[in-house]
């Protein structure tokens, strides 16, 4: 579980990576017109500043209330998607440049508090054996 999690957190660090080489290149304005009248306007930096926030937030609280009860971590690949989704919001935004650190700081904590409630969980379970099955 833990391997699955660093390995995670390998591919998101090279996500992170080709989003840097990017930062420069704004999606919306390389979409051709026709595809950007579909789409809309971009969304404003702020609002997905205020979307990162929440996001990072909800996702802390869940990893703590796992941690404190010491459920088994999710042991999914969504996150990775979740938290690669900010480098393609602030693409199109046309502000990865600015906020490239914000998303890679809030995708390694997370990756963090994820492998602290892995070590937890196979710490408690391995401490539950030793005992006898009394926690």
């Amino acid at each position: 579980m833990s391997g699955r999690k660093l390995l995670e957190a390998i591919l998101f660090l090279l996500l992170s990576i080709g989003a840097f080489c990017g930062r420069e290149i704004n999606l919306f304005l390389l979409a051709p017109e026709s595809f950007r009248h579909i789409l809309g306007y971009p969304p404003s930096p702020a609002l997905v500043d205020i979307a990162l926030a929440v996001y990072c937030f909800s996702a802390t609280v869940l990893i703590l209330t796992g941690l404190a009860s010491g459920n088994r971590p999710d042991p999914g690949w969504k996150h990775l998607g979740y938290r690669s989704a900010f480098f393609g919001f602030y693409c199109f935004s046309g502000s990865i440049a600015t906020h490239f650190t914000a998303v890679v700081v809030v995708g390694l904590f997370l990756y963090l508090l994820e492998q602290a409630q892995i070590w937890f969980y196979c710490w408690q379970a391995a401490h539950i054996d030793d005992v006898g099955g009394q926690p």
